[in-house]
């Protein structure tokens, strides 16, 4: 059972439909996740129901969001990975699923989704992901990013960069908490994901 009924468009109120359409209009709502993000009674899937409960602290939640995809010098690839990353680690199934979606859409194949997946470490071509990948499994299985490794991540993604995918992986370490801890139902449908993530195991 989930630990929060879904909120149905109807029953919301002014400064909760504002975040439910936020969501909805964003590149995130109108792009292939809006299928796993909006089920068929209306409802929002993933954090964005648990974010109605407090909604103004869920529409700043949901733009810190996007502005990760928009606002960011990140390459598109190594912000996936790093996100999978972060669900993996969780079992943040949600968030698996539409990055997954979305990582895809900029080149990660099935298999390094896969291997991810299953807490191993794919062999990278590119740089900035392979550092992406890196940074997010060593904050979130060390708690810690040793010199060598923030040194590696700097040449690759950058300072500006560096710093952004610590901050991407903290935020989405939030989402998935809020994932792991209200278990929201599964999307509407069918929909077409690889994994499921083996939540915890460690790339090695």
């Amino acid at each position: 059972m989930p630990g929060l009924e879904p909120l149905k468009p109807e029953a919301l109120d002014s400064d909760q439909r504002k975040l439910y359409d936020a969501v909805l209009d964003s590149p995130r709502g109108r792009g292939p996740a809006r299928r796993l993000i909006l089920r068929d009674d209306g409802t929002l899937g993933g954090p964005f129901d648990a974010f109605l409960r407090t909604p103004g602290v869920g529409l700043h939640l949901e733009r810190v969001g996007m502005a990760f995809r928009t606002d960011t010098t990140l390459p598109d690839a190594a912000r996936e990975m790093a996100v999978l990353v972060v669900a993996q680690a969780w079992g943040a199934d949600f968030e698996w699923w539409v990055h997954g979606l979305v990582a895809r859409q900029f080149g990660i194949s099935d298999g390094e989704i896969d291997a991810v997946g299953h807490g191993e470490r794919p062999d990278f071509s590119d740089e900035a992901v392979a550092a992406a990948h890196d940074v997010a499994v060593a904050l979130v299985h060390q708690r810690a990013v040793d010199h060598e490794l923030l040194e590696r991540a700097r040449g690759a993604l950058g300072e500006r960069g560096l710093v952004e995918v610590v901050l991407l992986v903290g935020f989405y370490q939030l989402v998935s908490g809020v994932l792991t801890t209200f278990e929201p139902p599964p999307p509407s449908g069918d929909f077409d994901v690889v994994g499921p993530p083996t939540s915890g195991a460690r790339p090695q």
